[in-house]
């Protein structure tokens, strides 16, 4: 065992130091002509590439940024008359949805010569170059020689590009061969991002709560990805329910986080689950927006990865009681609730919540970071 792990840190570290001395521009050519791909470059690289391959579009796939490299790419692209986008495409694996409709977009329309680079020229640049092959017909096998060592990638090292796993297993179950439109289509109505995908009903969720009152919403869940979810009771592992909540109100721009869902569960593709979301006291009366989605501990909002999040109002309303300040709650529930819960409830509720954080109502989210 003890060697299999040194040989894993071994491959890991010298695969770095290969890369770190082989690939420093890592500039290749995906289509002559037309479609370059690269790792960061630098001002100096970047005017000499703009110089040398007549570039006139530059796609970062890192994402906009405010650091240093950004303003200087920006600054170069603007001095010689180049248009400059970003996208954030994630991991090399299966990008969000969104940034892969935007990159499919850009290709289609930016003006060309184009350059595509990430951070190092490996797997954003490789998903990206092999999205531009399969959009003037290359195959996917030919999709793959994106992949390779020539560019610095090392399987097992960097991630896999199951996205395009996914596309041929799809196009393999209709017996259709690739074709440049079949991708755009299976893009548009079929790619699914690992799990990232649930169907999300309301089944018991009021129009209005007291300003003193804590709630338990209840929603049902259903797994239309090709893969299962796992929900954890643990609130650092697995999936959760989770729900942005913001005032829609003056002096309502801060938002607070909730999650619910805490249990030991798998959900296979096609079935769903009933999940509560507490939500603890809130002193404001007014219209409150909710963004109830799915969140996994790992990867973040499910909605990121272009799933369908629900969106809704719900009004507080004035009480007999009402507080100035109470805790903001980020929890898990150890039994079973009831709907609703008064004033005279709320120690017992208490006595039933694992608190991870507290803030008083009116301070920035940020205090509970």
């Amino acid at each position: 065992m003890y060697a299999v792990v040194l040989v894993v840190l071994l491959a890991a570290v010298g695969g770095s130091v290969f890369r770190a001395l082989r690939f420093d521009e890592n500039l290749h050519t995906v289509i002559p002509n037309e479609v370059y791909r690269s790792a960061q470059p630098s001002s100096v690289e970047l005017k000499r590439w703009i110089e040398e391959l007549s570039l006139r579009s530059v796609i970062n796939l890192r994402g906009e940024r405010v650091s240093s490299w950004f303003k200087k790419e920006q600054a170069v692209t603007e001095a010689h008359g180049v248009d400059l986008y970003s996208i954030a495409l994630g991991n090399g694996a299966m990008p969000p949805l969104k940034a892969l409709r935007q990159l499919i977009n850009l290709l289609d329309t930016a003006k060309r010569p184009v350059l595509l680079h990430c951070a190092h020229g490996i797997e954003r640049s490789a998903i990206a170059s092999a999205v531009a092959v399969l959009l003037v017909g290359g195959d996917v096998v030919e999709t793959r020689e994106q992949f390779g060592l020539t560019y610095g990638f090392i399987p097992g090292l960097d991630e896999h590009p199951k996205m395009l796993d996914d596309y041929e297993q799809w196009l393999a179950m209709r017996g259709w061969p690739h074709t440049p439109d079949r991708f755009r289509r299976w893009v548009e109505n079929d790619y699914v991002p690992f799990f990232y995908r649930a169907r999300l009903e309301p089944l018991d969720v009021p129009t209005s709560i007291g300003n003193g009152s804590v709630a338990m919403l209840r929603f049902r869940a259903t797994n239309t990805s090709p893969q299962p979810w796992r929900f954890r009771s643990k609130q650092d592992r697995g999936i959760h329910l989770g729900a942005k909540v913001r005032l829609l109100e003056p002096g309502g721009e801060h938002e607070i986080e909730l999650r619910g869902g805490f249990r030991d569960l798998t959900v296979a593709p096609g079935e769903a689950v009933v999940l509560g979301l507490p939500v603890p006291p809130l002193p404001k009366t007014g219209r409150y927006q909710f963004f109830v989605d799915l969140f996994d501990e790992e990867g973040g909002w499910f909605s990121s990865m272009g799933s369908e999040p629900l969106i809704f109002e719900l009004r507080v309303v004035a009480s007999e009681k009402s507080w100035e300040a109470v805790p903001i709650f980020y929890f898990t529930l150890s039994t079973p609730l009831a709907h609703n819960f008064g004033i005279p409830a709320l120690t017992q509720l208490l006595k039933e919540l694992t608190i991870l954080s507290t803030v008083p109502l009116g301070k920035p989210a940020e205090a509970c970071k």
